[in-house]
Formats: C-alpha cells, structure tokens, sequence
C-alpha cells in the first residue's frame, strides 16, 4: 500500500492498520515524514496570509515614513521634529506610535505610549515590559526612506515562507514524533502482543484524521473549543481500534463442503 492511499484511507479504513502493522519501520517515518509536510505546509500557508494582510495594512502608510539617515552614529530625519505617528492602540489599551526628535524637545514616551522612538544619538524600543535604548554607534552607516522599507519587505516576504517552513519542520517532526509514542501507550490497550515497533505504526498512522483536522480547520473558518481535546480523542481512538484490527487473528477460510 503506498503512503498516499493509506492517508486517503487511514481515517474510515482500520483495514489500513492491519496492512501496516508489519511493514518496515523505515516506511512508518516516511509515513510520519508525509504528516509533518502537511501540517507544515497548513502552518506555513496560514502564516503567510496573515503576513500578507499585514502588508497590506502596512502599504498605505510607507509613503508617510520619512527619509532617516544614520551617519557616524547620528541620525537626523527630513520631516519637522518632534514627529509622532499613532498607529493604533494594543489590546491592554496603550497608545503604539513611531516618534523622532533629534533636536531633544521630547525626552520620553507618555506614560500610556509604547513603540520606538528615535533619537539623535540612540533609540528607545518601549513595550508594555519594559523598555530599552539601543545606541545608534551599533548600527552601521545607512540610510531608511519608504523605498527602501518596500525592498526590505518584498525580500522579505519572498524568503519567509523558506524559513518558516524550516522552523516549523523541525518543530513538527519532534512534535508528532512525541505524539506517536504517548499513542503507544493507547495501542497497547488495543493488542498486547504486539512489538513496540509495530504499536509505534499503529501510532504513527492513528494521528492521520487529527492531523487532517487540524490542518483544514484553519482555512474553512470552523471555530471547534477545546480543540486539542478532540485532537487527543482522535489520536487514541483510532491507536486503539487500529490496534485491534490489527492484531486481530485473520478470518479462517471457509470449509471445504462435500459434493453431493
């Protein structure tokens, strides 16, 4: 049976279980690999639509950022100082805005203001933590206006999905990995004369209906509460009686009747 008619058919088929009990165990991690690749690619995706959407949020208010030069460690700014742009509030209710003043009339945020100020000689990053000043000696010599910020963000947006998917990957292949040898434990009340390797299988193959959910949910729009619960559930429904059918002893053939 190939990994793709067994994902096609692991979720109404125990039939599948019984036929990957005793395969290699080198094809139950191509198997485990291929479940990873989907919630990898669900993850990615989903990421990269909220990340275009920000974008697109963003798009309207390029043309407002001034011109910033950093130059040995000094910055100055072609727009009239102190320069303030709100840009929304957080959901704790503070104030996020984006300030430059290089001539030193504005020292600090307002007490209900987060978000990054610029100075003359160094920059305060403030969030609802804490904040912290960064000396503009560590940066190098440039120079940031709206065209530039459109070619940072084009680049990018071109390369995020590369790097998300390669964190996620990781993230993911230690994840079901885990998933799969807690569900042993399920397998096991389904069929206690199996090897550990052929329960791993079983467990392996039993995620396929949660991992399918979870990956579709996202993208119907279908709210379900406590979904890790359902997940679970799946998990070790499908470990147990997968596990039973597949240690099943298989049917006898019929008996040979007398001819009359």
């Amino acid at each position: 049976m190939s990994h793709l008619e067994a994902l096609s058919r692991a979720s109404f088929d125990l039939g599948v279980f019984a036929k990957v009990a005793r395969q290699r165990l080198r094809r139950t991690f191509v198997y485990l690999f291929l479940l990873v690749v989907i919630s990898v690619g669900s993850t990615t995706t989903l990421a990269m639509l909220r990340l275009r959407d920000a974008v697109r949020w963003l798009e309207p208010h390029l043309d407002e950022i001034p011109t910033i030069r950093i130059q040995g460690g000094v910055a100055s700014a072609d727009v009239e100082q102190p320069w303030v742009k709100r840009l929304g509030t957080d959901d704790d209710g503070s104030e996020v805005v984006a300030i430059i003043d290089t001539t030193g009339t504005l020292r600090d945020f307002e007490p209900n203001q987060i978000g990054v100020f610029l100075k003359k000689r160094e920059v305060l990053v403030k969030n609802k933590e804490q904040s912290r000043i960064i000396p503009l000696s560590k940066f190098p010599d440039t120079t940031i206006g709206p065209d530039i910020v459109r070619g940072w963000i084009q680049q990018a947006m071109r390369k995020a999905p590369f790097y998300i998917a390669a964190v996620l990957g990781v993230w993911y292949l230690f994840v079901k990995t885990m998933q799969a040898l807690l569900l042993v434990l399920a397998a096991l009340i389904g069929a206690r004369s199996m090897r550990f390797s052929q329960l791993f299988t079983i467990a392996v193959y039993a995620l396929t209906p949660a991992v399918i959910l979870d990956s579709a949910l996202p993208f119907v729009k279908l709210h379900v509460p406590m979904f890790w619960a359902v997940y679970w559930a799946l998990g070790i429904v499908y470990a147990i009686l997968g596990a039973r059918r597949a240690d099943a002893p298989p049917p006898a053939p019929p008996a040979d009747t007398a001819t009359l």
